[in-house]
């Protein structure tokens, strides 16, 4: 009785790990699907396919093929992707392919809210780069800024874009206590790593009696600001300047802003520091950064947290170990520490002033 018992628990417990093998196997083939197929995202962004297929309806690769100029049977086999992707409906009767309007909206349409395809670009990038963070990792940890791809920098403009348009004029300035009130009657704008600076066109163009000044240390990024500033005419209450976060200034400013930038940064508390000098007494700091959760586990399965942690991992961490100061803050890592970071600084009336799910919005005051 006893040995058949025995054999009984062994048997299940055999079963039990063979069935939690078989799941874990299809979660991490489901994720080769997504990375394999992610590859063929950006093909498709870069080639013009989704562009060509929004508001199309239905068409076959012929046509696809010949609009966009491209070999149709690699356009065809590309469909195929896209069609066991479930990204497009595939009519096997009519042979032909069509985007709906509601995959275009994240595809393709840039006005869209949720437009998020530049975000395959900046995966793209974690790849090209991968021999040198292999090298990060053997050595000192760094792998600075510039030496990534430059179309990391172009997904980061178009993935951030959105947010921007979409998310600074209707959620995050307006849940900052008094901060849309101070930029209509015109307030002093610094923006610490302005990147190519579409949040401060667009903060100068809604809030015209405000002037912005964007700081960047990436020299690249800024010459970029500067280019998109003059295609958008050339407002006069924006402007660019190349200097890492202790360079700014020299003030005073009304408001200083940190866009998806300060855990990027090779020494936060020190620009923190520099922020609350160039700031006017009375003045307000914000800092929009990833959401994340002051608990690891609490992140376990987001798909915002795992995204957010692989850019962690393979930019933004190993770019801060780049820089003076070594901070390494990384995307992730919770609000706690970003609220204890703004009262070390000195700044009061610290909060956390809006969570959208994808990004924490930080106030404080000098």
């Amino acid at each position: 009785m006893t040995t058949t018992t025995r054999a009984t628990t062994t048997d299940e417990t055999a079963e039990s790990a063979e069935a939690q093998v078989e799941e874990f196997l299809g979660r991490f083939l489901t994720d080769f699907a997504g990375a394999a197929s992610t590859s063929m995202t950006v093909l498709g962004d870069r080639l013009g396919l989704y562009q060509a297929m929004t508001g199309a309806g239905p068409l076959s690769a012929a046509d696809l093929a010949k609009t966009t100029g491209l070999h149709p049977r690699l356009v065809t086999e590309w469909l195929a992707v896209q069609t066991v992707s479930e990204y497009v409906v595939h009519d096997s009767a009519a042979g032909t392919y069509e985007l709906p309007d509601a995959h275009a909206a994240v595809l393709s349409m840039v006005d869209s809210p949720a437009y998020v395809i530049g975000a395959a670009d900046i995966i793209a990038g974690q790849y090209l780069a991968m021999s040198d963070l292999e090298q990060a990792f053997r050595t000192d940890g760094a792998l600075d800024y510039s030496a990534q791809h430059p179309c990391v920098f172009s997904g980061i403009e178009r993935f951030f874009r959105t947010a921007y348009v979409h998310q600074i004029a209707e959620s995050w300035f307006p849940a900052v206590p008094g901060l849309v009130e101070r930029l209509e009657r015109g307030a002093r704008v610094a923006d610490v790593g302005c990147g190519h600076g579409v949040a401060d066109l667009l903060v100068g163009t809604t809030w015209p009696a405000s002037t912005v000044t964007g700081f960047d240390a990436h020299e690249p990024s800024v010459a970029q600001a500067r280019a998109k500033a003059i295609e958008a005419g050339s407002p006069g209450n924006v402007s660019f300047r190349v200097a890492d976060a202790d360079g700014i200034g020299p003030g005073p400013y009304d408001v200083v802003v940190f866009f998806d930038s300060l855990h990027d940064l090779g020494d936060p508390p020190a620009a923190l520091r520099r922020a609350h000098e160039v700031l006017a007494e009375g003045g307000l700091l914000v800092a929009v950064e990833p959401w994340s959760t002051d608990r690891l586990e609490d992140s376990v399965g987001s798909p915002v947290a795992r995204i957010d942690f692989a850019a962690s991992t393979a930019l933004c961490t190993p770019g801060s170990l780049a820089q003076p100061g070594r901070y390494g803050l990384g995307t992730q890592g919770g609000p706690a520490k970003r609220l204890a970071l703004l009262t070390e600084a000195g700044f009061r009336e610290v909060e956390l002033a809006a969570d959208t799910g994808f990004n924490l919005v930080f106030a404080a005051t000098k």
